[in-house]
């Protein structure tokens, strides 16, 4: 199982409850000391990738799924979770700022999809993407404008991933949570 944004917060609760399940984890983040720590203290069954998202390539999700399989013989979950926000007036919101956000909240998460998908129809058994949406896909909050539209955005990527996969055998589901204490 590979999740995005795992160094803190819903990532890490993920990370921490699925390992405590028995599942295998590979944590990914570009905090590199927590993640680093997190996946130590897991133990054995998790294992530590850092990676830059907001940079994030098709060459780059490939290696990521590669690193992950190479650790425990196949990828079978991912989880997009990886996000960031910033906030700022409409009239005033930075382009850079708005890209930033689309790179790593949308974007990443289509490339990892993408490749996730690539190595579960190569391994023939199907397989489960989790798409970390929010409830900002559908409620306009007037200063976070970047992240309520890659939060749209990833709702209809689901959707779209959902219709496509299907004949593959993989599941791919969006979770749209508002505010949790982690």
């Amino acid at each position: 199982m590979i999740i995005t944004g795992a160094a803190q917060g819903l990532g890490l609760a993920c990370a921490e409850r699925f390992h405590a399940d028995g599942a295998n984890v590979v944590l990914v983040d570009v905090k590199a000391d927590r993640g680093r720590e997190h996946a130590q203290r897991l133990g054995e069954r998790a294992v530590w990738l850092e990676a830059d998202l907001s940079a994030c390539t098709a060459d780059m999700a490939a290696s990521i799924i590669a690193a992950a399989a190479d650790a425990f013989g196949g990828v079978d979950v991912l989880i997009n979770n990886a996000g960031v926000i910033h906030l700022d007036d409409f009239v005033d919101f930075p382009e850079e700022a708005f890209d930033w956000v689309q790179r790593i909240n949308l974007k990443a998460p289509f490339l990892l999809g993408q490749a996730a998908a690539r190595a579960m129809i190569a391994q023939g058994r199907g397989g489960s993407i989790i798409n970390m949406s929010s409830i900002n896909a559908i409620l306009a909050i007037p200063n976070s404008v970047a992240y309520a539209v890659s939060k749209g955005g990833i709702k209809q990527l689901t959707a779209v991933m959902a219709v496509g996969l299907i004949p593959h055998h993989i599941r791919v589901n969006a979770i749209g949570p508002g505010t949790i204490l982690t």
